[in-house]
């Protein structure tokens, strides 16, 4: 368990895993910290590109 989130958020998702599973679902993608730093790493590249293309 990561120490950066509560025992409820790791309960809940552990429990959407369990459900997923019994019910043949797949895996969750993401959790929506990382689609946010997933995000911020795009928005950082994309303005580098910018950067360059102007130099």
């Amino acid at each position: 368990m990561s120490h950066h989130q509560s025992k409820a958020a790791y309960f809940e998702i552990r429990a959407e895993v369990r459900s997923n599973i019994l019910a043949g679902k797949p895996m969750p993608r993401s959790r929506p910290e990382d689609i946010r730093n997933a995000n911020a790493r795009r928005e950082i590249e994309r303005r580098r590109l910018e950067r360059e293309a102007k130099e």
